[in-house]
């Protein structure tokens, strides 16, 4: 049977978190949790181990879509680490700066895929997290000096994606008439840095496309993201996006993943949403909580590249 001897370990403070219920005791084991992990053993969910009423201390992943474990699997585990009652994450490969703060950490997963209910945190998809065990960690923070870029102007990041999308063809997306538009208006004001990956990342169960935009960008003196992870090589891309994060305070992203990865950054968010369960189930409302200090969703492109004569205002105010 699962040993629940729980070995404490020191986790920096999250400055955005004051809860005092983080500051109370270690739960106990009790009997119904420990015939709980034998029955999970025994039905083929070996890394779902309850303590108190904590649902697992084991985190697992399971494999689920990007966004889903920086949501849910990512501030679920940092909050039991803090008690001292995490004992192991399990997720995808170069996955291990996001649990920098796991004693033990297994990356199992070669890819990801739809996961309809998460055993870690009993709940499923789309669900608000339960607020008393849900503590994002400081990635800003924690990942603000992994690498100085030398950026000859403020970054501005633009996170973009082109695949299928519920097994219809790409919804959410900006196309290369808006990303010249973007360039057009803010390349004096900013150093923007495009990352659509093709590469270097764990993919999910939809195939990607191309949108043929990174010759033109590149010869408007956009900095591709991949291009620049090549004088970096020595982190993995994950570690590399984390640092570019913690080093912007001015970021476009698209519906799915990444828009749940930048907003555990604070600064300016924007992004578009054309279709998806955000919306629909009130994810969105929670993305303050994770960390971004101003977001805005907007469901057009010519929604979206006013609200980014913002960013222009924000930062000639700051300078």
């Amino acid at each position: 049977m699962q040993n629940t001897t729980l070995r404490r370990i020191n986790v920096p403070h999250n400055h955005r978190q004051t809860d005092p219920r983080a500051e109370t005791a270690v739960p106990v084991a009790t009997l119904a949790n420990r015939l709980s992990t034998l029955k999970n053993r025994l039905t083929g969910k070996p890394n779902v181990c309850p303590l108190g009423d904590y649902p697992s201390t084991i985190v697992d992943s399971q494999g689920c879509e990007f966004g889903y474990e920086m949501f849910y699997h990512v501030p679920y585990a940092y909050h039991l680490a803090k008690r001292g009652c995490l004992q192991r994450t399990v997720s995808c490969l170069g996955t291990q700066c996001f649990y920098y703060f796991s004693p033990d950490h297994r990356e199992v997963y070669d890819r990801r895929k739809l996961v309809k209910y998460l055993d870690s945190i009993a709940q499923k998809p789309h669900q608000s997290p339960a607020a008393n065990r849900w503590e994002p960690p400081d990635f800003a923070g924690h990942y603000r000096n992994t690498v100085d870029f030398h950026f000859p102007k403020p970054p501005l990041l633009i996170f973009n994606k082109y695949n299928t999308e519920w097994d219809h063809p790409p919804v959410n997306f900006l196309s290369p008439q808006l990303l010249d538009r973007v360039v057009e208006t803010m390349s004096e004001r900013f150093s923007i840095v495009y990352l659509r990956p093709t590469t270097h990342i764990v993919h999910d169960h939809m195939p990607v496309g191309d949108l043929n935009e990174k010759t033109r960008l590149r010869e408007q003196g956009v900095i591709l993201a991949e291009e620049l992870y090549e004088h970096f090589s020595h982190l993995s891309f994950n570690e590399f996006q984390l640092g570019l994060l913690a080093r912007s305070r001015h970021r476009v992203a698209v519906q799915g993943g990444t828009s749940y990865l930048n907003a555990l950054f604070p600064g300016q968010l924007r992004v578009l949403h054309r279709f998806g369960g955000e919306q629909m189930y009130g994810n969105y409302n929670d993305f303050p909580r994770m960390g971004v200090t101003d977001f805005s969703v907007h469901n057009s492109e010519f929604e979206l590249l006013e609200q980014l004569e913002g960013f222009k205002q924000l930062d000639r105010n700051a300078a």
